[in-house]
């Protein structure tokens, strides 16, 4: 394996994420939302917030097994595992990182084209509220092919954790992106050195992912609602509602996005060179 080739994509990998920063660093309101705020009734944050909360825990309590039915998870896995191999005849090269990356990216496109007919469908017909639970399926449907594209799981305490900051810190704009872009990043180093040292999870440490996850689901269905308050506003206006269903399509996107480059870190940082 080389060393510069994969200081280049370290360094290529940097440049991405501070790119994803900078471009949501500022983040402009739409010209349309401008036209409802004043309108959107004063509770509806709240309802919002409360329906993500329960669809996540629906979904990682019983729903992650009926998400799997909904694409095949062997042929995800097998694509990965064929993607390893090539990288292991080949050592680590820009090609070969790129074969992971294709396919992260294929899983992106199908899932924002389901999102696309699901929520601007449901808008021609004034539901919004309602489709909260297929879209989060839809979401984490989405996160759990990208991190099997980079040979991660996503069925423990610990990847439900990753995965709901992901979600928030995508959605989050300014310093609190920039801050909570750096613990992320610093809970994928711990992730890493934990691996390397095959740490034994206790029942203590399990106790306190437990309450992580309870109180980082409060934070991500913060952050949706906050995304998405005026979109399902709209979205429940028939005809009219085409427009806030695109919303969704904005949300999964930026979410996927960056869920794509916090995998790649994790892959990258399992693939460095040992230093002799």
């Amino acid at each position: 394996m080389g060393q510069y080739a994969w200081e280049n994509e370290w360094r290529l990998q940097e440049l991405k994420e501070n790119s994803f920063v900078a471009k949501h660093a500022m983040d402009k309101t739409a010209k349309w939302v401008k036209l409802v705020e004043s309108k959107v009734p004063d509770n509806l944050q709240s309802t919002l917030e409360a329906a993500f909360n329960k669809a996540f825990v629906a979904v990682f309590e019983k729903g992650g097994a009926l998400i799997e039915k909904t694409y095949n998870k062997d042929k995800q896995e097998r694509i990965f595992k064929e993607n390893e191999k090539e990288l292991n005849i080949e050592l680590f090269n820009s090609k070969s990182i790129k074969r992971f990356e294709r396919q992260a990216k294929r899983t992106v496109l199908k899932n924002l084209s389901i999102t696309t007919a699901e929520g601007v469908g449901l808008g021609v017909f004034g539901v919004g509220l309602p489709d909260i639970p297929l879209f989060v399926s839809v979401l984490l449907k989405s996160i759990y092919e990208i991190a099997i594209s980079y040979g991660f799981s996503y069925t423990t305490d610990q990847e439900k954790l990753f995965i709901l900051k992901i979600i928030d810190t995508s959605l989050q704009s300014g310093e609190g992106l920039k801050n909570k872009n750096k613990e992320i990043n610093q809970l994928i180093y711990r992730y890493d050195m934990e691996e390397n040292e095959d740490c034994r999870v206790d029942k203590m440490n399990e106790f306190v992912t437990e309450l992580k996850i309870i109180r980082q689901i409060d934070h991500s269905a913060q952050a949706l609602s906050n995304e998405l308050l005026y979109g399902k506003f709209v979205q429940s206006m028939t005809f009219v509602g085409v427009i806030g269903g695109t919303a969704d399509v904005t949300c999964l996107k930026r979410v996927t996005d960056y869920a794509a480059l916090k995998y790649r870190r994790r892959f990258l940082l399992q693939q460095k060179p040992q230093m002799d």
